[in-house]
């Protein structure tokens, strides 16, 4: 694990949603990242949680990591599952497509790499520090 890194390995439920957003928060903080670019990055992982819990597992018990790391002015996050993996039929609103679409919109880079059980998101975020 690199110095600047965390690794949150939590339970994929809904009621988890919380804790993952204050512990991500707090880390965001810590590193004095600008208050916009907290929001963001809150944003991008509140939906690709819910993301994993929706689709990645439909509900069903589960594992969530989330990696986080500030490398100079950005934020590399990772967030994955060993679910059913990624369905790319699946971007309508209906089907749960507009989560990924506002991550992406607030990502500076964005990709989804599906594993053999699972997806993982890798998302880059350029930040201002100065809270």
């Amino acid at each position: 694990m690199k110095k600047n890194e965390i690794k949150l390995l939590v339970s994929s439920a809904l009621e988890n949603l919380s804790v993952i957003r204050s512990l991500i928060k707090t880390y965001l903080n810590l590193h004095n990242i600008e208050d916009r670019n907290i929001m963001e990055i809150l944003t991008i992982v509140d939906e690709l949680a819910t993301n994993v819990v929706e689709h990645g597992y439909q509900y069903q018990p589960g594992e969530l990591i989330i990696t986080v790391e500030k490398d100079n002015n950005i934020i590399r996050l990772v967030v994955e599952d060993n679910g059913i993996g990624f369905d790319d039929e699946k971007l309508s609103k209906e089907e749960g497509g507009m989560g990924l679409k506002i991550a992406k919109k607030m990502s500076d880079n964005f990709k989804i790499e599906k594993k053999l059980n699972g997806t993982k998101f890798k998302v880059e975020k350029k930040i201002k520090e100065g809270n």
